[in-house]
């Protein structure tokens, strides 16, 4: 499951546990959230089903580009 920062679930006493709202409301802020690399991960594996601009989509793509190139590094 992918953890919601507080500071992004300021309408909801708890963040709903759907997967695609809790990966959009994450998208919609990031990079300020979201950059780690699961989060990424998740980001970028559902890009086509969430809302997202252009560029953050780019953004989200390098982000996982390079936590890919630091990953296959450390093999």
């Amino acid at each position: 499951m992918v953890i919601v920062p507080k500071e992004l679930v300021w309408d909801y006493s708890e963040p709903p546990r759907s997967l695609l709202w809790r990966l959009q409301r994450i998208a919609d802020f990031f990079p300020a959230y979201g950059t780690d690399r699961k989060t990424v991960g998740f980001l970028f594996g559902h890009l086509t089903e969430l809302n997202v601009e252009e560029g953050k989509s780019r953004l989200i793509a390098l982000y996982n580009e390079v936590w890919n190139d630091e990953t296959s590094k450390k093999d």
